[in-house]
């Protein structure tokens, strides 16, 4: 009984599969696009606040160097941040307490603006990893149509070469989920190698800040 009901679901064929993995590449190609653009947005002129921050800090002018951040924070979009300015305006706004408290308030902001750095990078990988699996799958279900076919037809000649053409059909759902793990692999790599850089970047600028300000008040 329950593998009549396995063998009918099977029957279906690879069909419904590759529709499945077309809707995935689609998905997977818009979370790559929209992820590309917040970095983009995120990471502009991040090199110059740094090194403006950076001069303002060490040679002394706090009040400036506080307007810097502010100005940059205010320019972002709220949904799209970098990992430093935020933090940067806690730090130069409070500068007092011990270095222990100044690295848990810098390291607060910098924590909550990498949940949107980190937004959707987990759907990517879930596609990268299982949809060879997902095309893997349409394939046994194409082959078991396919000698079912057979089966149905006697055996005979015209059954042999439609298993084989069937077969054929159905390794198309193996490549068809290779080919859509491959992008989703190659972005979700590359956008947490991005991340990651990011993070060391905040935290280089983070122990520069909390240096100098423990240094002026000592």
């Amino acid at each position: 009984m329950l593998g009549k009901l396995f063998l009918g679901f099977s029957l279906l064929g690879a069909e419904w599969v590759l529709y499945l993995l077309v809707f995935l590449s689609v998905f997977s190609v818009s979370i790559l696009f929209e992820r590309s653009l917040f970095y983009k947005t995120a990471l502009k002129d991040i090199e110059e606040f740094r090194k403006t921050l950076r001069d303002a800090v060490a040679s002394g002018e706090w009040d400036r160097a506080l307007q810097i951040a502010k100005t940059r924070t205010g320019k972002q979009a709220k949904e799209k941040p970098d990992l430093e300015s935020a933090m940067a305006v806690a730090l130069l706004s409070t500068r007092n307490g011990t270095p222990e408290v100044l690295n848990e308030l810098a390291q607060d902001h910098v924590v909550r603006a990498r949940v949107k750095w980190e937004r959707s990078l987990a759907l990517l990988a879930t596609i990268g990893n299982n949809a060879p699996f997902v095309g893997l799958f349409g394939t046994v279900l194409g082959i078991i149509k396919a000698f079912n076919d057979l089966s149905q037809a006697g055996g005979g000649g015209g059954g042999v070469s439609g298993v084989t053409a069937g077969v054929a059909d159905a390794l198309v759902a193996t490549a068809v989920g290779i080919l859509v793990a491959i992008p989703a692999v190659v972005g979700f790599n590359m956008y947490q190698r991005r991340t990651k850089n990011a993070l060391s970047e905040a935290e280089a600028l983070k122990s520069f800040l909390v240096g100098k300000i423990a240094g002026a008040k000592g």
